[in-house]
């Protein structure tokens, strides 16, 4: 039998600022031993931003929890921040569950969408007819 490939993933990227973990699969033992390392290492940096993506995560246990949570902490510990993009249905009702989801920023996504710029009036070309002025003088051609 040939070796199996993880059924989790890891991506890091930067976007607006942020660096930005994507989490794919499943979160569990696993993947909170193999990818852990990963995480702390860039949590390690001082005042970062950081972004957890888990909006590609199938299955989240205690192990997936355990390695988000040690990455708030050390989040919380260097002054940096630390937001959480919401996952499917099935693992934000694990987060809520448990009663994590309120330790952590949870957006919905990232980058956040751009607001909505404000209504511009639309402007309206007139136009307008300028007569011109008669100067004063005779009217029939003759010069005075």
């Amino acid at each position: 039998m040939g070796a199996q490939e993880p059924a989790f993933a890891m991506r890091e990227r930067v976007a607006c600022g942020a660096i930005i973990i994507e989490l794919h699969g499943e979160l569990d033992i696993l993947a909170e031993q193999e990818l852990g390392p990963r995480v702390d290492a860039l949590t390690e940096r001082g005042r970062a931003d950081i972004v957890i993506d888990l909006r590609r995560v199938t299955f989240l246990d205690a192990s997936g929890l355990r390695l988000l949570l040690r990455a708030r902490h050390r989040m919380l510990c260097r002054g940096g921040r630390l937001r959480v993009v919401r996952g499917v249905p099935r693992v934000s009702r694990v987060m809520r569950v448990s009663g994590v989801d309120a330790a952590f920023d949870i957006v919905d996504a990232f980058p956040p969408p751009a607001p909505a710029a404000p209504a511009v009036p639309s402007v309206q070309l007139v136009q307008t007819e300028f007569a011109a002025a008669e100067e004063p003088g005779p009217r029939d051609g003759s010069v005075a």
